[in-house]
């Protein structure tokens, strides 16, 4: 009896809109989980499609779209304002937050291959062409196992100072941090890199 009664409840969900499936969640109102979990299933297979295309890399597309349903679990009103009750607001809303995450995720690999690659060339600047190329690859591959060892805030803000040239404050803006706090990660990043070279 209960089942059918929660078979009843689950079905009500699949006849809401987006909108109604997250002001339920928003509002608590009910067996609330349920309506987000519904408001996932509908469109998960979407945003992954489109995410992998966007990336082309399947296992980063999950965790993109893993991301972008945990923000919108975080924070429902801002699906909610960005819907403002027109329909397909709140499935654009996830299409460009994950393009958004996307983005930032694509620019954080190249900014770290970009890293690797500028350090790779500074021991080999006036070494010989045949030396200069096996060194800077076993430095690059250095430098790129190094960085991966890092704490993955250390590395985050790393790779924004170093390589993107932002400033303190706009690290702590980016990464939602004080400045305080940035300059004493960066200085512990700084050593962590020094000491896994070292090692």
């Amino acid at each position: 009896m209960q089942q059918a009664a929660s078979d009843v409840h689950h079905g009500v969900w699949h006849t809401m809109t987006d909108r109604q499936l997250i002001e339920t969640y928003a509002w608590g109102k009910g067996s609330f989980h349920d309506a987000f979990g519904v408001f996932v299933n509908r469109h998960e297979s979407a945003l992954l499609s489109f995410a992998a295309s966007f990336l082309r890399d399947e296992s980063l597309a999950q965790d993109v779209v893993q991301e972008v349903f945990l923000r919108a679990a975080r924070n429902p009103q801002r699906i909610l304002k960005c819907g403002n009750g027109e329909g397909g607001g709140e499935r654009n809303w996830l299409l460009k937050v994950v393009r958004d995450v996307s983005v930032d995720s694509l620019r954080r690999r190249a900014s770290e291959r970009r890293v690797v690659e500028k350090a790779a060339l500074l021991p080999s600047i006036n070494a010989p062409a045949a030396d200069a190329a096996m060194e800077g690859r076993e430095q690059s591959e250095r430098v790129r196992v190094a960085i991966d060892r890092l704490k993955p805030r250390l590395r985050e803000l790393l790779i924004l100072k170093v390589q993107e040239q932002k400033s303190y404050k706009e690290i702590a803006q980016i990464a939602g941090l004080t400045v305080t706090n940035v300059g004493f990660l960066l200085h512990q990043a700084m050593q962590a890199l020094a000491q896994e070279l070292k090692d």
